[in-house]
């Protein structure tokens, strides 16, 4: 099982490298390779939207990153890329499309609670370095 494993991820990296250089034909092929490996990844399909939306098919690109979310709504790439190409704002500004291949990186929280003399806390803005 651990082999299926590895090679899932070589197709998932590989389509994402072949995605960011332009070879639109390869990063087909390795994701619906990664696609017959685990059917029901969410990483295949977000890459396959991406596929699609770099390819100028909107409607297929949120149909599989639709599918991506349905199957896996904590899988964060997918809900950003369905929610960056199905907004207004998608034409405004241009952001970033979420390959899934960086760490996600919780915000960090701007707020403190501070006690007064009778222990009553109040939320604070951090002061900011």
């Amino acid at each position: 099982m651990e082999i299926f494993s590895d090679t899932y991820e070589k197709y998932i990296k590989a389509a994402i490298s072949e995605l960011k250089e332009g070879d639109y034909s390869k990063a087909e092929e390795n994701i619906k390779r990664a696609m017959l490996q685990r059917p029901h990844s969410p990483e295949a399909h977000n890459l396959y939207g991406i596929l699609a939306e770099l390819e100028s098919d909107g409607s297929l690109a949120r149909k599989h990153y639709r599918a991506a979310y349905a199957l896996d709504p904590t899988y964060k790439p997918a809900a950003r890329n369905l929610e960056r190409i199905a907004t207004f704002e998608y034409y405004l500004y241009n952001k970033k499309i979420d390959y899934g291949d960086q760490p996600e990186v919780e915000p960090e929280n701007p707020y403190i609670v501070v006690y007064d003399s009778n222990h009553v806390g109040r939320l604070c803005k951090k002061e900011m370095e």
